[in-house]
């Protein structure tokens, strides 16, 4: 089954993941992990432990199916990954200043639209502040092609 629905980074937060064999409960999505071309990796688990949380990934191509409250994986808890290292995630995105490769100021970052089919980003919802949000003046920005440079205070769009 294939999934070509649109899905935002902030719609999926929280959301149970269970193994579709074992109807095993593998964890909540904390997060969602891109890689620094801007695909999407995956989605990162928090799994409850005795004295921790432990933190894996489940891999875009290892999701079966997202229900309208909760996921279901083809794998089990022994398959899930490691988080790479080489990453950034929606929770180091949200709420940046977005800007150009130029240096034009585009928005401050509330969502990031992405396909799990194909692994990509498609978009970015920017604000321009509260009182655009009050109006609910949100806007979008197609993904280009190109890479994403996440930066301490700031995004720089590459395209």
């Amino acid at each position: 089954m294939v999934d070509h629905t649109l899905r935002t980074c902030h719609e999926v937060e929280g959301f149970p993941v269970y193994s579709e064999q074992t109807s095993y409960y593998l964890g909540s999505i904390s997060d969602i992990c891109f890689s620094l071309e801007g695909n999407c990796l995956g989605f990162i688990l928090e799994q409850k432990r005795l004295f921790h949380n432990h933190h894996a990934l489940l891999r875009a191509c290892d999701i079966s199916c997202i229900l309208h409250d909760r996921i279901l994986a083809a794998v089990n808890s022994e398959q899930l990954l490691p988080l790479p290292k080489s990453c950034f995630t929606y929770e180091q995105m949200k709420m940046k200043l977005v800007k150009s490769q130029e240096g034009d100021i585009l928005g401050m970052l509330e969502d990031v639209y992405f396909c799990l089919d194909k692994g990509i980003i498609v978009a970015y919802e920017l604000s321009d502040g509260f009182f655009s949000d009050l109006a609910g003046c949100k806007r979008q920005i197609q993904r280009a092609d190109s890479l994403v440079e996440v930066r301490k205070d700031e995004i720089v769009l590459n395209g």
